[in-house]
């Protein structure tokens, strides 16, 4: 299986810190970037995704869940840009670390979406993981991320994992 999205090298700003300020909830941006999915494996009913800022560790103590999401039809070969609000009916997503006490917010258009890179002090790598899956989870929105690893258990047909930058 192999996953794609555009970056060179940096995810592109509207996805990140430098977002237009229309583009963002809270000050972080809300628009998801397209992922283009190929070679998906024979039997996969659906696909799961978890993107986390494992370079957060030094700044707030544990990685950053930047977006969960789950039961995206393995058939559809791109989930396109600003999916995780625009297009809600082709996954349901979990909680992200915005609804920790740590970060405060309650709204669940930053807590249940994508909720994008704002690295505060130097260039974060981030890492996008998509699992092909043969079946359907029984998951609910707003789901943890931890119930999203339970429920994949031994579902696991495929998964692939990509790095991508956002800039300081």
């Amino acid at each position: 299986m192999n996953i794609y999205v555009e970056a060179n090298p940096y995810l592109h700003d509207k996805y990140s810190k430098y977002a237009d300020e229309n583009d963002k909830r809270e000050g972080n941006p809300f628009i998801s970037f397209p992922i283009r999915f190929e070679d998906i494996p024979p039997g996969a009913k659906t696909l799961a995704l978890t993107f986390i800022d494992h370079d957060a560790i030094p700044v707030c103590g544990f990685s950053w869940i930047h977006w969960t999401a789950a039961n995206i039809p393995a058939r559809i070969g791109e989930l396109p840009e600003h999916a995780s609000e625009k297009r809600q009916d082709l996954m349901i997503q979990g909680q992200n670390s915005f609804a920790s006490p740590l970060a405060g917010s309650t709204n669940p258009k930053i807590i249940h979406q994508y909720c994008g890179p704002t690295p505060p002090d130097k260039d974060h790598t981030y890492t996008l993981t998509v699992y092909a899956l043969d079946a359907e989870l029984n998951l609910q929105p707003g789901f943890y991320m931890n119930q999203l690893y339970r429920e994949m258990k031994e579902r696991i047909l495929a998964e692939a994992s990509i790095e991508l930058l956002a800039r300081v």
